[in-house]
């Protein structure tokens, strides 16, 4: 796996940068392989997120422990899933869909947006900064938080988890 711009847990720019879920596994505009997810461990260079969720329960939770041990969690804020919350290491995020219909998300944190995700038609789902003067984001954070909208928003699961 790459161990691209001194990445672990240094903050990461994705202006010029366009990530891709695809069949648990998360790739960068180069194609090469930023973290994969292999029976519920996230795997990025040498360090790993143990995660845990209840994909189909009546509310979405995420958690995941760092070997380093910090914690990383997700959940609804409501009774459906248009705006999650997240804390990841002590930072907290809103993940919010653009539109109650459509499951591309933007993710923002204090100082505002972050992140955008957006599901494909092909099973994958594009992780890109929120816009061009979008802030620097941790790297665990990124990936946990993209993840995150994997599972609630990528395609497959639109039987599990409801609007």
């Amino acid at each position: 796996m790459a161990n691209r711009a001194g990445i672990f847990n240094t903050r990461i720019d994705l202006s010029s940068e366009v990530w891709r879920w695809k069949d648990n596994v998360l790739t960068d505009s180069g194609d090469h392989v930023l973290a994969r997810v292999r029976a519920d461990v996230i795997s990025a260079g040498h360090q790993n997120l143990l995660i845990e969720h209840n994909i189909g329960a009546p509310r979405f939770r995420l958690r995941a422990t760092s070997s380093k041990g910090n914690l990383y969690t997700m959940g609804q804020l409501s009774f459906t899933v248009n705006v999650l919350s997240a804390d990841c290491d002590h930072e907290r995020y809103k993940l919010q869909r653009v539109n109650p219909f459509r499951r591309e998300r933007v993710i923002s944190n204090e100082q505002g947006s972050v992140l955008r995700t957006r599901p494909r038609g092909d099973g994958s789902v594009t992780v890109t900064a929120a816009s061009d003067t979008a802030e620097e984001i941790p790297f665990f954070d990124a990936i946990f938080l993209s993840y995150g909208c994997v599972l609630i928003d990528g395609p497959g699961l639109k039987t599990n988890i409801k609007i």
